[in-house]
């Protein structure tokens, strides 16, 4: 009759120890699971202005131009002339080219093709390796 309250008692001890256990974890899990979220969250990939920069290709008005953006200009190496933009919000750029503003909305398909639209019409170029 004795060893059964004794194995009744480390069965209701046990189950305590256990509840207890969970208790205790649940904030930590808790924790964990917020690191997780904010790592995939910062890890979303480059931004419009980071993906920008770099040496592009494509056809304007009939002739293949290569054009170099670096932060805060824009490149025409065949021209030897740059023209400097600002990003007016996280979608488009303007451009001041000789006096003449140009709004650019700017989308990227994967690194490597990005595509200017604008009241000149669309431009699509392709990211020189």
């Amino acid at each position: 009759m004795r060893a059964r309250l004794t194995m009744k008692g480390f069965a209701m001890s046990a189950r305590m120890l256990l509840a207890s256990l969970r208790s205790a974890l649940r904030p930590l899990s808790l924790v964990l699971l917020g690191i997780a979220l904010a790592a995939c969250a910062t890890s979303a990939g480059p931004s419009k202005q980071e993906l920008i920069l770099g040496t592009w290709s494509g056809d304007f008005q009939g002739q293949s131009i290569v054009l170099t953006y670096t932060a805060t200009d824009v490149s025409v190496e065949a021209f030897g002339i740059s023209f400097p933009y600002v990003w007016v919000d996280a979608d488009s750029i303007r451009l001041d080219a000789m006096g003449q503003e140009i709004t650019s909305t700017v989308e990227f398909q994967g690194t490597d093709v990005m595509v200017q639209r604008s009241a000149q019409g669309i431009q699509t170029l392709q990211r020189v390796q």
